[in-house]
């Protein structure tokens, strides 16, 4: 009988905004509109379909076109009847007493020609009218909506209002406004925070486990020789191979079974992370720049993310089935790994990256004025993490976490001058690369949330609590 998997809860809380990139990008005026402080996400095939209904009601049905026209006729036709018996009383009272003067004469003439001119103009067109009456109505959308579909002219049209949007308005079941952030856009598009079918914003299972992979590297690379770690592939897609299988895929593989792949023999395939419940709040909107040393770049991006002080449900489980069936170590064996997978060691590993985390972060900002509040984050973090329970972690996540979260960093800056080595060979730093030497800064920036002109949060820092396991 197969052996149960351990299951554990993770209680998921987000001490710095999180961003997990969804790969799309919104578009302000296309897919958001900016009203001061809020920031909507709208549904665009809703705006151009609810302009579209609200130009259709507003015009007249053919029948009630003919019936207007009839009608203004008819109010015409009445008006030329009235003008003509005005025009002819003046034509009788003008022959029965004419103007004794001669300039006064020709001049009353005159008027009176004009005025039944006027009067025989007005009954041909009231003939025409009659006779030709209007076209129906052009079906085609108008310029306003077909040419200018951008959100600010669709205001302008009057067929889509700030109200629809502060409403929450819906079409056809549909909501006009797929969610609102709380800031104002400073860029030309807005990085997507994932999010499920209902635009509620999640974690991915694979982007904590992702984190704890790493974590777990870096504790083990502890025991390793350095000959070990500085195994670096020939190819950016390889470089890390031989080191991953050092760490991950070094358990003892039966006798019969010597071409398991490389996903058979990673012990972590033990290991799962489902995905977050949603977040119950609403994403915030970012505005992120490049920390570079003591300045920052001047192009922002605009990026979602979950805000501090998110909670979050997921599910953790560990097989047990490879570690304890008989029959699954005849074909692998993973060494001590169940006990390293256990909740007080996987946290225990996950603190210790932490905390060298924070301290290399800490020393990079230690001395720059303009990241005085990133300093103060860092160190709240310490003091959080001193007090944590044996069950419970920290780790930064996701988009703008750096390149030492995702990387042994600080185990293959034990050799320098291999570390340098491999800045140069991968152009880790671009063009400034083959002027690396060991012991120089290595990233040099870093992605912040900036609030007003200065940083005020890194990004991804979660805190995961793991509780009781379940079935127990």
């Amino acid at each position: 009988m197969k052996t149960a998997n351990r299951v554990f809860p993770l209680t998921i809380t987000v001490l710095s905004p999180l961003h997990i990139d969804s790969g799309s990008r919104l578009v302000p005026d296309v897919d958001a509109y900016a009203d001061g402080e809020t920031v909507y996400v709208i549904d665009s095939d809703v705006a151009i379909e609810l302009v579209a209904q609200r130009w259709e009601d507003s015009r007249k049905s053919y029948d009630q076109i003919l019936r207007d026209h009839a009608a203004k006729l008819d109010s015409e036709e009445m008006a030329i009847a009235e003008a003509a018996s005005r025009l002819e009383r003046r034509i009788e009272q003008f022959n029965a007493h004419p103007p004794k003067q001669p300039q006064a004469f020709k001049k009353e003439d005159q008027r009176l020609d004009e005025d039944i001119a006027r009067i025989r103009e007005r009954r041909r067109w009231l003939k025409e009218g009659r006779t030709s009456p209007p076209p129906p109505p052009d079906d085609t959308l108008p310029d306003a909506i077909v040419q200018n579909s951008g959100l600010t002219d669709l205001l302008k049209t009057g067929w889509l209002t700030l109200d629809d949007l502060r409403g929450r308005v819906s079409f056809n079941g549909r909501p006009l406004v797929r969610y609102a952030m709380a800031g104002r856009v400073a860029a030309t598009e807005i990085y997507a925070q994932i999010k499920d079918v209902a635009d509620r914003p999640y974690i991915p299972g694979s982007s904590l486990k992702g984190a704890v992979r790493s974590a777990l590297a870096w504790d083990r690379a502890g025991s390793l020789p350095p000959s070990a770690i500085q195994q670096i592939g020939n190819g950016p897609k390889n470089a890390d191979n031989d080191i991953e299988r050092e760490i991950f895929n070094n358990g003892r593989v039966g006798p019969d079974r010597q071409k398991l792949n490389d996903t058979l023999r990673d012990v972590l395939r033990t290991l799962h992370v489902g995905d977050s419940t949603p977040a119950t709040v609403s994403p915030e909107l970012l505005s992120v720049a490049i920390f570079n040393s003591s300045s920052q770049r001047n192009a922002r991006l605009a990026v979602e993310a979950i805000p501090e002080g998110a909670t979050l449900q997921a599910t953790l489980q560990v097989e047990r089935y490879p570690f304890e069936s008989a029959e699954a170590k005849k074909v692998i064996t993973f060494g001590d790994w169940q006990k390293h997978l256990a909740p007080e060691e996987l946290a225990r590993a996950c603190r210790d990256r932490a905390r060298d985390l924070i301290e290399g972060e800490r020393a990079y900002f230690d001395g720059f004025p303009a990241a005085a509040e990133i300093l103060r984050f860092y160190q709240r973090l310490t003091a959080q993490l001193d007090a944590l329970g044996p069950r419970a972690f920290m780790l930064p996540v996701g988009w703008g976490a750096g390149w030492r979260s995702k990387t042994l960093d600080s185990r293959l800056r034990a050799d320098e001058e291999g570390f340098a080595d491999t800045v140069q060979r991968f152009k880790l730093k671009k063009h400034k690369s083959p002027t690396y030497k060991p012991g120089d800064r290595f990233p040099d920036t870093r992605k912040l949330a900036v609030r007003g002109a200065q940083p005020h949060w890194p990004l991804g820092w979660l805190l995961v609590e793991i509780g009781e396991e379940k079935g127990r």
